[in-house]
Protein backbone atom coordinates (compact mmCIF):
# COMPACT_ATOMS: atom_id res chain seq x y z
CA UNK A 1 0.00 0.00 0.00
CA UNK A 2 1.32 3.45 -0.93
CA UNK A 3 2.27 5.70 1.98
CA UNK A 4 2.95 9.41 2.37
CA UNK A 5 6.37 10.63 1.22
CA UNK A 6 9.00 11.83 3.67
CA UNK A 7 9.13 15.47 4.78
CA UNK A 8 11.88 16.46 2.33
CA UNK A 9 9.96 15.25 -0.73
CA UNK A 10 6.79 16.83 0.59
CA UNK A 11 8.43 20.20 1.06
CA UNK A 12 10.07 20.21 -2.39
CA UNK A 13 7.12 19.17 -4.53
CA UNK A 14 3.51 20.04 -5.19
CA UNK A 15 0.61 17.61 -4.99
CA UNK A 16 -1.68 17.02 -7.97
CA UNK A 17 -5.38 17.57 -7.34
CA UNK A 18 -7.60 15.94 -9.95
CA UNK A 19 -10.00 18.53 -11.44
CA UNK A 20 -13.22 16.69 -10.55
CA UNK A 21 -15.05 15.72 -7.38
CA UNK A 22 -16.31 12.12 -7.29
CA UNK A 23 -19.76 11.53 -5.77
CA UNK A 24 -19.45 8.34 -3.69
CA UNK A 25 -22.70 8.87 -1.77
CA UNK A 26 -25.63 8.90 -4.17
CA UNK A 27 -26.99 6.06 -6.27
CA UNK A 28 -29.84 5.60 -8.73
CA UNK A 29 -32.83 7.92 -8.39
CA UNK A 30 -35.08 6.79 -11.23
CA UNK A 31 -38.29 8.17 -9.78
CA UNK A 32 -36.97 11.74 -9.64
CA UNK A 33 -35.92 11.67 -13.28
CA UNK A 34 -39.28 10.30 -14.40
CA UNK A 35 -41.46 12.65 -12.39
CA UNK A 36 -39.47 15.89 -12.60
CA UNK A 37 -37.72 15.70 -15.96
CA UNK A 38 -40.70 17.26 -17.75
CA UNK A 39 -42.93 18.94 -15.14
CA UNK A 40 -46.37 20.31 -15.93
CA UNK A 41 -46.93 24.02 -15.33
CA UNK A 42 -48.88 24.83 -12.17
CA UNK A 43 -51.91 27.03 -12.82
CA UNK A 44 -54.21 28.69 -10.27
CA UNK A 45 -54.77 28.30 -6.54
CA UNK A 46 -54.95 24.52 -6.63
CA UNK A 47 -55.43 21.66 -9.09
CA UNK A 48 -58.76 19.87 -9.40
CA UNK A 49 -59.56 16.68 -11.27
CA UNK A 50 -63.27 15.81 -11.61
CA UNK A 51 -63.92 12.06 -11.45
CA UNK A 52 -67.06 9.98 -11.89
CA UNK A 53 -67.79 7.57 -9.06
CA UNK A 54 -70.69 5.57 -10.53
CA UNK A 55 -72.39 4.93 -13.85
CA UNK A 56 -75.82 6.27 -14.66
CA UNK A 57 -78.74 3.93 -14.02
CA UNK A 58 -81.26 5.84 -16.14
CA UNK A 59 -80.92 3.73 -19.26
CA UNK A 60 -83.76 1.29 -20.09
CA UNK A 61 -84.91 -1.11 -22.73
CA UNK A 62 -88.08 -0.02 -24.55
CA UNK A 63 -90.60 -0.73 -27.30
CA UNK A 64 -92.22 1.84 -29.53
CA UNK A 65 -93.37 4.95 -27.65
CA UNK A 66 -92.59 4.20 -24.01
CA UNK A 67 -91.23 7.18 -22.05
CA UNK A 68 -87.65 7.61 -20.81
CA UNK A 69 -86.35 9.19 -17.63
CA UNK A 70 -85.23 12.80 -17.95
CA UNK A 71 -83.56 13.02 -14.52
CA UNK A 72 -80.08 14.52 -14.16
CA UNK A 73 -77.67 12.16 -12.38
CA UNK A 74 -74.25 13.33 -13.58
CA UNK A 75 -72.53 14.34 -10.32
CA UNK A 76 -68.72 14.11 -10.47
CA UNK A 77 -66.57 14.79 -7.40
CA UNK A 78 -63.27 16.66 -7.38
CA UNK A 79 -59.84 15.40 -6.47
CA UNK A 80 -57.86 18.42 -5.20
CA UNK A 81 -54.13 19.01 -4.81
CA UNK A 82 -52.25 21.94 -3.25
CA UNK A 83 -48.68 22.97 -3.91
CA UNK A 84 -45.82 22.75 -1.44
CA UNK A 85 -42.09 23.30 -1.64
CA UNK A 86 -38.60 22.07 -0.81
CA UNK A 87 -35.52 24.31 -0.59
CA UNK A 88 -31.80 23.68 -0.18
CA UNK A 89 -29.25 26.48 0.39
CA UNK A 90 -25.76 26.81 -1.08
CA UNK A 91 -23.29 28.89 0.95
CA UNK A 92 -19.66 29.63 0.10
CA UNK A 93 -17.00 31.88 1.61
CA UNK A 94 -15.88 34.68 -0.72
CA UNK A 95 -12.38 34.45 0.79
CA UNK A 96 -12.17 30.73 -0.01
CA UNK A 97 -13.52 31.42 -3.49
CA UNK A 98 -10.77 34.03 -3.99
CA UNK A 99 -8.10 31.52 -2.96
CA UNK A 100 -9.68 28.90 -5.20
CA UNK A 101 -9.47 31.24 -8.21
CA UNK A 102 -5.68 31.58 -7.99
CA UNK A 103 -3.65 29.65 -10.62
CA UNK A 104 -3.26 26.58 -8.37
CA UNK A 105 -6.99 26.18 -7.80
CA UNK A 106 -8.01 22.96 -9.55
CA UNK A 107 -11.67 22.32 -8.67
CA UNK A 108 -14.03 25.29 -9.13
CA UNK A 109 -15.31 25.87 -5.59
CA UNK A 110 -18.49 27.68 -6.62
CA UNK A 111 -19.53 24.99 -9.12
CA UNK A 112 -18.57 22.17 -6.77
CA UNK A 113 -20.60 23.70 -3.92
CA UNK A 114 -23.52 24.29 -6.32
CA UNK A 115 -23.49 20.67 -7.48
CA UNK A 116 -22.99 19.26 -3.97
CA UNK A 117 -26.15 21.00 -2.79
CA UNK A 118 -28.25 20.13 -5.82
CA UNK A 119 -27.20 16.47 -5.63
CA UNK A 120 -28.03 16.37 -1.93
CA UNK A 121 -31.41 17.93 -2.70
CA UNK A 122 -32.07 15.46 -5.51
CA UNK A 123 -31.37 12.58 -3.14
CA UNK A 124 -33.80 13.98 -0.56
CA UNK A 125 -36.50 14.56 -3.18
CA UNK A 126 -36.14 10.96 -4.36
CA UNK A 127 -36.89 9.81 -0.82
CA UNK A 128 -39.90 12.15 -0.62
CA UNK A 129 -41.18 10.82 -3.97
CA UNK A 130 -41.56 7.39 -2.35
CA UNK A 131 -42.97 8.82 0.88
CA UNK A 132 -46.41 9.57 2.30
CA UNK A 133 -46.54 13.36 2.06
CA UNK A 134 -45.66 13.90 5.71
CA UNK A 135 -45.56 17.47 7.03
CA UNK A 136 -44.79 19.86 4.18
CA UNK A 137 -43.60 17.09 1.82
CA UNK A 138 -45.33 16.69 -1.50
CA UNK A 139 -47.24 13.43 -2.01
CA UNK A 140 -45.18 10.33 -2.74
CA UNK A 141 -45.93 6.86 -4.07
CA UNK A 142 -46.67 5.57 -0.57
CA UNK A 143 -49.84 7.68 -0.47
CA UNK A 144 -50.62 7.64 -4.23
CA UNK A 145 -50.38 3.84 -4.59
CA UNK A 146 -52.30 2.86 -1.47
CA UNK A 147 -55.60 1.40 -0.29
CA UNK A 148 -55.99 3.32 2.97
CA UNK A 149 -53.30 1.36 4.84
CA UNK A 150 -51.09 4.47 4.92
CA UNK A 151 -53.33 7.33 3.81
CA UNK A 152 -57.03 7.32 4.66
CA UNK A 153 -57.58 10.18 2.19
CA UNK A 154 -56.13 11.07 -1.18
CA UNK A 155 -56.48 14.39 -3.00
CA UNK A 156 -59.07 15.52 -0.45
CA UNK A 157 -61.32 12.46 -0.86
CA UNK A 158 -61.91 9.63 1.60
CA UNK A 159 -60.69 6.20 0.59
CA UNK A 160 -63.40 4.75 2.81
CA UNK A 161 -66.05 6.47 0.69
CA UNK A 162 -64.32 6.24 -2.69
CA UNK A 163 -62.16 3.15 -2.27
CA UNK A 164 -62.97 1.60 -5.63
CA UNK A 165 -61.99 4.86 -7.34
CA UNK A 166 -58.89 5.80 -5.30
CA UNK A 167 -57.41 2.53 -4.02
CA UNK A 168 -54.54 1.02 -5.97
CA UNK A 169 -55.91 -1.72 -8.19
CA UNK A 170 -59.46 -0.52 -7.46
CA UNK A 171 -61.26 -2.96 -5.20
CA UNK A 172 -58.22 -5.27 -5.09
CA UNK A 173 -56.11 -2.95 -2.95
CA UNK A 174 -52.49 -3.69 -2.07
CA UNK A 175 -51.20 -7.12 -3.14
CA UNK A 176 -49.07 -8.78 -0.45
CA UNK A 177 -46.35 -11.30 -1.29
CA UNK A 178 -47.48 -14.50 0.44
CA UNK A 179 -44.73 -15.62 2.78
CA UNK A 180 -42.55 -12.89 1.32
CA UNK A 181 -42.26 -14.80 -1.95
CA UNK A 182 -42.15 -12.94 -5.26
CA UNK A 183 -43.49 -15.15 -8.04
CA UNK A 184 -45.04 -14.66 -11.45
CA UNK A 185 -48.55 -15.45 -10.20
CA UNK A 186 -48.36 -12.62 -7.66
CA UNK A 187 -47.04 -10.24 -10.31
CA UNK A 188 -49.87 -11.29 -12.63
CA UNK A 189 -52.42 -10.53 -9.92
CA UNK A 190 -50.96 -7.07 -9.32
CA UNK A 191 -50.77 -6.17 -12.99
CA UNK A 192 -54.27 -7.51 -13.70
CA UNK A 193 -55.76 -5.48 -10.83
CA UNK A 194 -54.47 -2.20 -12.29
CA UNK A 195 -55.22 -2.99 -15.93
CA UNK A 196 -58.10 -2.62 -18.35
CA UNK A 197 -58.06 -5.56 -20.74
CA UNK A 198 -57.05 -4.64 -24.26
CA UNK A 199 -56.37 -0.98 -23.50
CA UNK A 200 -52.68 -0.22 -23.03
CA UNK A 201 -53.26 3.37 -21.91
CA UNK A 202 -55.11 1.99 -18.86
CA UNK A 203 -52.41 -0.57 -18.04
CA UNK A 204 -49.22 -0.06 -15.98
CA UNK A 205 -46.29 0.74 -18.27
CA UNK A 206 -43.38 0.16 -15.86
CA UNK A 207 -42.50 -2.00 -12.86
CA UNK A 208 -40.34 -0.21 -10.33
CA UNK A 209 -38.59 -1.96 -7.46
CA UNK A 210 -35.44 -2.33 -5.38
CA UNK A 211 -32.23 -3.83 -6.69
CA UNK A 212 -32.79 -6.89 -4.46
CA UNK A 213 -36.32 -7.52 -5.75
CA UNK A 214 -35.15 -6.84 -9.31
CA UNK A 215 -32.58 -9.61 -8.93
CA UNK A 216 -35.22 -11.90 -7.43
CA UNK A 217 -37.41 -11.35 -10.48
CA UNK A 218 -34.43 -12.02 -12.74
CA UNK A 219 -33.89 -15.35 -11.00
CA UNK A 220 -37.42 -16.38 -11.96
CA UNK A 221 -36.49 -15.97 -15.62
CA UNK A 222 -33.15 -17.75 -15.39
CA UNK A 223 -33.70 -21.23 -13.95
CA UNK A 224 -30.36 -22.43 -15.23
CA UNK A 225 -27.12 -21.11 -16.66
CA UNK A 226 -26.58 -21.45 -20.39
CA UNK A 227 -23.31 -22.98 -21.47
CA UNK A 228 -21.88 -22.36 -24.92
CA UNK A 229 -18.91 -24.22 -26.29
CA UNK A 230 -16.45 -22.82 -28.80
CA UNK A 231 -14.99 -24.98 -31.51
CA UNK A 232 -11.82 -26.69 -30.34
CA UNK A 233 -8.59 -25.32 -31.76
CA UNK A 234 -4.89 -25.36 -30.96
CA UNK A 235 -3.84 -25.44 -27.34
CA UNK A 236 -1.04 -22.92 -27.57
CA UNK A 237 0.81 -20.36 -29.63
CA UNK A 238 3.38 -21.24 -32.26
CA UNK A 239 5.44 -18.37 -30.85
CA UNK A 240 5.85 -20.19 -27.57
CA UNK A 241 4.07 -17.30 -25.80
CA UNK A 242 2.65 -18.72 -22.57
CA UNK A 243 0.16 -15.84 -22.12
CA UNK A 244 -1.24 -16.18 -25.64
CA UNK A 245 -1.41 -19.93 -25.20
CA UNK A 246 -3.47 -19.48 -22.05
CA UNK A 247 -5.89 -17.20 -23.91
CA UNK A 248 -6.35 -19.76 -26.68
CA UNK A 249 -6.84 -22.49 -24.11
CA UNK A 250 -9.45 -20.37 -22.33
CA UNK A 251 -11.32 -19.78 -25.57
CA UNK A 252 -11.70 -23.55 -25.94
CA UNK A 253 -13.40 -23.88 -22.56
CA UNK A 254 -17.09 -23.55 -21.70
CA UNK A 255 -18.35 -19.99 -21.37
CA UNK A 256 -21.08 -19.66 -18.76
CA UNK A 257 -23.54 -16.88 -19.56
CA UNK A 258 -25.87 -15.70 -16.84
CA UNK A 259 -27.66 -12.63 -15.60
CA UNK A 260 -29.29 -9.80 -17.50
CA UNK A 261 -28.76 -6.08 -17.97
CA UNK A 262 -32.43 -5.39 -18.65
CA UNK A 263 -35.61 -7.18 -17.57
CA UNK A 264 -39.17 -6.89 -18.82
CA UNK A 265 -42.51 -8.20 -17.61
CA UNK A 266 -45.46 -8.40 -19.99
CA UNK A 267 -43.64 -6.04 -22.33
CA UNK A 268 -42.94 -3.35 -19.73
CA UNK A 269 -39.50 -2.58 -18.27
CA UNK A 270 -38.72 -3.75 -14.76
CA UNK A 271 -36.49 -1.00 -13.34
CA UNK A 272 -34.31 -1.17 -10.20
CA UNK A 273 -34.21 2.06 -8.20
CA UNK A 274 -32.02 2.45 -5.13
CA UNK A 275 -34.53 4.93 -3.67
CA UNK A 276 -37.43 2.46 -3.88
CA UNK A 277 -39.11 1.31 -0.67
CA UNK A 278 -37.64 -1.95 0.67
CA UNK A 279 -39.67 -5.05 -0.18
CA UNK A 280 -42.01 -3.26 -2.61
CA UNK A 281 -42.59 -3.59 -6.35
CA UNK A 282 -44.66 -0.81 -7.92
CA UNK A 283 -46.73 -1.23 -11.08
CA UNK A 284 -47.04 2.36 -12.31
CA UNK A 285 -49.23 3.76 -15.05
CA UNK A 286 -47.49 6.97 -16.06
CA UNK A 287 -49.70 7.87 -19.06
CA UNK A 288 -52.85 7.70 -16.91
CA UNK A 289 -51.71 10.71 -14.93
CA UNK A 290 -48.49 10.43 -12.92
CA UNK A 291 -47.37 14.06 -13.10
CA UNK A 292 -45.37 16.64 -11.21
CA UNK A 293 -46.92 20.10 -11.50
CA UNK A 294 -44.34 22.82 -10.90
CA UNK A 295 -45.08 26.37 -9.80
CA UNK A 296 -42.72 28.87 -11.44
CA UNK A 297 -41.65 31.42 -8.80
CA UNK A 298 -40.88 34.97 -9.97
CA UNK A 299 -37.21 35.90 -9.73
CA UNK A 300 -36.04 32.29 -9.86
CA UNK A 301 -34.62 30.55 -12.92
CA UNK A 302 -35.03 26.94 -14.03
CA UNK A 303 -31.72 25.06 -13.92
CA UNK A 304 -30.30 21.87 -15.32
CA UNK A 305 -29.15 19.26 -12.84
CA UNK A 306 -26.38 17.80 -15.02
CA UNK A 307 -23.06 18.11 -13.15
CA UNK A 308 -19.91 19.62 -14.65
CA UNK A 309 -17.22 19.22 -11.98
CA UNK A 310 -18.75 16.29 -10.08
CA UNK A 311 -18.61 12.74 -11.43
CA UNK A 312 -21.32 10.28 -10.44
CA UNK A 313 -24.98 9.49 -10.93
CA UNK A 314 -26.00 13.10 -11.58
CA UNK A 315 -23.44 14.06 -14.22
CA UNK A 316 -25.89 13.31 -17.04
CA UNK A 317 -29.44 14.23 -16.07
CA UNK A 318 -32.18 15.93 -18.15
CA UNK A 319 -33.78 19.27 -17.17
CA UNK A 320 -35.88 19.13 -14.02
CA UNK A 321 -38.31 21.14 -11.92
CA UNK A 322 -35.36 22.64 -10.00
CA UNK A 323 -35.39 26.44 -9.70
CA UNK A 324 -32.52 28.62 -8.55
CA UNK A 325 -32.37 31.90 -6.64
CA UNK A 326 -29.10 33.49 -7.65
CA UNK A 327 -26.21 34.26 -5.33
CA UNK A 328 -26.75 37.01 -2.77
CA UNK A 329 -24.30 38.47 -0.23
CA UNK A 330 -25.31 39.30 3.36
CA UNK A 331 -24.45 42.88 4.38
CA UNK A 332 -22.37 41.72 7.38
CA UNK A 333 -20.62 38.67 5.97
CA UNK A 334 -18.16 37.84 3.18
CA UNK A 335 -20.27 35.00 1.83
CA UNK A 336 -22.50 34.15 -1.11
CA UNK A 337 -25.77 32.31 -0.62
CA UNK A 338 -27.95 30.74 -3.30
CA UNK A 339 -31.05 28.57 -2.90
CA UNK A 340 -32.42 25.64 -4.87
CA UNK A 341 -36.21 25.40 -4.82
CA UNK A 342 -38.79 22.88 -6.01
CA UNK A 343 -42.39 23.97 -5.60
CA UNK A 344 -45.46 22.06 -6.74
CA UNK A 345 -47.09 18.67 -6.26
CA UNK A 346 -46.66 15.08 -7.41
CA UNK A 347 -50.05 13.62 -8.30
CA UNK A 348 -51.83 10.84 -10.12
CA UNK A 349 -55.15 11.63 -11.75
CA UNK A 350 -56.31 7.99 -11.76
CA UNK A 351 -54.58 6.22 -8.84
CA UNK A 352 -56.52 2.95 -9.25
CA UNK A 353 -54.50 2.29 -12.43
CA UNK A 354 -51.43 1.65 -10.26
CA UNK A 355 -50.65 -1.28 -7.98
CA UNK A 356 -47.91 -2.53 -5.69
CA UNK A 357 -46.69 -5.76 -4.16
CA UNK A 358 -45.45 -5.46 -0.58
CA UNK A 359 -43.47 -7.67 1.80
CA UNK A 360 -41.09 -9.13 -0.82
CA UNK A 361 -38.23 -11.04 0.77
CA UNK A 362 -37.51 -13.98 -1.59
CA UNK A 363 -38.67 -16.31 -4.37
Amino acid sequence: MATAQNARVTSLGLEKILPKVVDTVNSSNWILRRTMSAPKAWNGRHIQQPITTANSSLGTSFKCTETFSTSVDFAPVDMTWYSTGYAHPVTISMVERGINQTPLGQVALQKASFEFSQNSMADSLGTIAYGAGSGNDFDGLQVIVDDGATAANYAGLSRTTYGSQLDCGGSTGIVAATGGVLDLATMDSADDAASVSGLMSETPNVCLTTRAAWSLYGSLLEPQKVASYNAFGGSGSNRGDAAVGAQVQASNAANLNGGALGLTYRGKPVVPDNKCTTGVMFFLNEPAGLEFHSLSIPGLSTVRVANQVTEGVYDQVPPTAFQWRDWKSPVNQLAEIGIFVVYGQLLHRNPKRNEKITGITGT
